[in-house]
């Protein structure tokens, strides 16, 4: 067959040769060409690939236990208060010191006086005026010598009189700025000598009793708390105070997605104080947990504790709260059997990016 197609390429015109051969050579180069185009995309992909960051995953699995939700949370006054000025004025006196405590009704700062005084027993003494005119107006009515409208205009005046007294005399007795309630003065805000517009502020009231230790549970554990369960707070000073929950949120924060909890704390000698972290502990009876690596908790943007899972190739933060903290490992709730929680490279990958998920155990990193 070869011979007969020898015979047949040199019975050809020359002409029919060259363009059988360019045909050949622009198949070639065509077909070479596909093929290189198919490499070059094949080396993007994988270039494409090789930036989609890598992380570690483990799938975790959830467990009952019977355990005490712990909430991250801090101390909190019920009642606090800076007290204000009602009136313009020249600070005269104080009568207090920061770490002071004091009773309701005490007098905190006062102002000047100036022409209160004065105007007040002007009308006192207009009040006088007008009452001796009433009753002798009233006499006179007896006896056919006033008429009801003068008798109605003279009682006008006597209330007019009353009420321009009972106006100075609040104006003088706002010229004692007093305390609303027992309670410690935490800081001061003026020195004698210092102009006070009304709503100035002359002192921070805190009221030492009943304190709070506030916090934020997750939407998986709310429905686990009740108000009246028992519950302590355990300070970062390492002192534990219990209580018992007096207020469970009904309405989730919009951006966290975690409702507030609050543990009235007992305070009689008043030694708590206001902001000192701390965690809840409420005794729950069983819940579901998942056993992990502290080392793999993280903090999103609004500081709630939380883990990394990577769910279709997209990371996801999901907030948890931490049940109990063993040698061992530390068992958290809030996040359900199958997840695939990063344990490697959490910390530099953010909500909604697209990773590559390594099991652990796999060689790759």
């Amino acid at each position: 067959m070869f011979e007969s197609l020898l015979r047949r390429w040199r019975t050809t015109k020359p002409s029919y040769r060259a363009a059988i051969v360019i045909l050949v050579l622009v198949v070639a180069w065509i077909g070479s060409g596909q093929l290189g185009a198919g490499n070059h995309s094949n080396d993007k992909t994988t270039a494409k690939t090789a930036d989609i960051p890598h992380v570690r995953v483990r799938l975790v699995e959830s467990s009952n236990r019977d355990a005490v939700i712990t909430v991250r949370g801090h101390t909190q006054a019920l009642h606090s208060v800076d007290v204000r000025a009602e009136l313009d004025g020249v600070v005269q006196a104080l009568h207090f010191e920061k770490g002071d405590r004091v009773r309701k009704g005490q007098i905190l700062c006062e102002i000047k006086t100036n022409d209160r005084a004065a105007r007040l027993a002007e009308a006192q003494a207009l009040v006088a005026q007008t009452g001796e005119q009433h009753q002798v107006d009233l006499d006179l009515a007896q006896n056919g010598f006033r008429s009801k409208t003068q008798v109605a205009q003279s009682a006008a005046s006597l209330e007019a009189a009353r009420a321009q007294q009972r106006t100075m005399e609040i104006q003088l007795e706002n010229t004692q700025i007093r305390a609303p309630f027992d309670g410690l003065v935490d800081d001061r805000y003026v020195d004698v000598g210092d102009f006070m517009r009304a709503g100035d502020k002359c002192a921070l009231l805190i009221a030492p009793e009943p304190f709070l230790a506030v916090g934020q549970v997750s939407e998986r554990e709310v429905g686990e708390m009740k108000i009246g369960d028992p519950a302590s707070a355990k300070l970062v000073t390492g002192e534990t105070v219990e209580g018992k929950i007096r207020f469970v949120a009904n309405r989730a924060d919009d951006t966290t997605r975690t409702f507030r909890v609050e543990v009235d704390l007992p305070n009689p000698d008043g030694h708590l104080k206001d902001g000192v972290s701390a965690d809840i502990r409420v005794p729950v009876r069983e819940l579901k947990a998942v056993k992990i690596s502290p080392g793999i908790l993280v903090l999103d943007d609004n500081g709630v504790v939380g883990v990394r899972a990577v769910e279709n190739g997209i990371v996801h933060f999901h907030p948890v709260q931490i049940v109990s903290d063993n040698p061992d490992g530390m068992w958290v709730s809030g996040i359900d059997s199958g997840l695939s929680v990063i344990t490697v490279g959490q910390s530099f990958v953010n909500e909604g990016e697209h990773v590559m998920p390594v099991p652990e155990g796999s060689k790759r990193a």
